[in-house]
């Protein structure tokens, strides 16, 4: 396909523009990669001196191939959904009106979770800004 030599001019400028940006902040890019690396480390430490666990500097690397496999001894709890997540809304609205028993709605009983809060908190309050 033919270019014309503008064209070909302006694709060669704004490469060479990423080239200089690139080169430009190579080394600002690899210090915020080891002030990362530093940082994390020094959260691992603190966390770990908090849990009093003893403190590693540099761990070791774990060996996956060398772990036992997973037996599914861990189980998370899975909300109470209803079957479908495709529910009509009509049907949705239904259900909650005959399910308003308690004041905990949805997946997750949010409701509960505010009543638990106005308890310690009292009322919600109307924001300030």
């Amino acid at each position: 396909m033919w270019m014309g030599a503008s064209m070909e001019g302006a694709l060669k400028h704004n490469f060479d523009r990423q080239e200089s940006w690139n080169c430009t902040h190579a080394y600002s890019h690899e210090l915020e990669m080891s002030n990362r690396y530093n940082d994390d480390k020094a959260w691992r430490m603190h966390a770990d001196s908090h849990a009093w666990r003893p403190v590693v500097v540099d761990p070791p690397p774990v060996d996956y191939a060398s772990l036992p496999p997973y037996d599914g001894s861990v189980s998370y709890p899975t909300p109470p959904l209803h079957h479908s997540q495709w529910m009509d809304p009509r049907q949705e609205q239904q259900h909650g009106a005959s399910q308003q028993s308690g004041s905990g709605s949805g997946a997750f009983a949010f409701g509960e979770w505010n009543d638990m809060m106005s308890s310690i908190f009292g009322p919600p309050q109307p924001r300030y800004y």
